[in-house]
């Protein structure tokens, strides 16, 4: 394939995903909907020339009503400029708001992933991710696994400075359910300012069979910091 075809095919893949996010239904006028927004500061610290130490403190509030959660998370990954990179870890993710008198939510979670990166050129990305979750929801075990491919384009400004339009679609199988309960789609820009500090922003609508709200609408913002 040649240079020219690998940015045309990452262009249309990027387009398809941008028409996923934007056009992810409401099947029925009176599905119920919901939205929130997640603000989450990752932390990098290198290891070594691949190897690096991933800490992630974020805090999810949803708009409708009075409730936050927490996470906390710490992981290693492997090889992580490659093509093809490995991480593990473990999350920590609890309700911060009062639950009256309910007992408040509880997840541990174990995670792997693989992250495989094609080459198709300096300024076309691409990314398949593959992770397992091991979960105990307040001491009751799970698992669930997540299939989530990305495309973007970078863009290089001014200086050290690279801001990449992206677009993702995600399906995620819960052993709960016995089914692919959640499909997520996204469309974000990752604005990265210098090789310490990038700022990623993005929109996304899930749908999710299971919830009791089973459309939602998402505003993120996480910031990164590798030192």
């Amino acid at each position: 394939m040649t240079t020219h075809s690998r940015r045309h095919a990452a262009a249309v893949l990027a387009g398809t995903l941008l028409l996923g996010a934007l056009s992810l239904p409401v099947e029925r006028m009176d599905a119920q909907e919901s939205s929130e927004g997640s603000y989450e500061l990752g932390l990098w610290k290198r290891l070594n020339a691949t190897d690096l130490l991933y800490v992630p403190i974020a805090v999810t509030r949803k708009d409708e009503v009075d409730h936050a959660e927490g996470l906390f998370g710490v992981s290693y990954v492997w090889n992580l400029d490659e093509p093809l990179s490995v991480r593990a870890g473990y999350r920590y993710s609890w309700e911060l708001t009062d639950s009256d008198g309910a007992e408040p939510y509880r997840e541990h979670r174990l995670v792997a992933e693989a992250n495989a990166r094609p080459t198709w050129g300096a300024r076309a990305e691409f990314q398949n991710r593959t992770r397992f979750e091991l979960r105990w929801i307040d001491a009751v075990p799970s698992w669930r696994l997540r299939e989530r491919v990305l495309a973007g384009r970078k863009v290089a400004l001014k200086r050290q400075m690279v801001l990449t339009p992206y677009g993702t679609f995600e399906a995620s199988f819960d052993s709960r359910y016995h089914t692919i309960n959640r499909l997520r789609a996204s469309v974000g820009a990752a604005t990265r300012f210098n090789p310490h500090v990038m700022l990623d922003t993005y929109f996304a609508r899930q749908r999710d069979t299971r919830s009791d709200a089973s459309q939602l609408q998402s505003f993120g913002m996480t910031l990164n910091l590798t030192y």
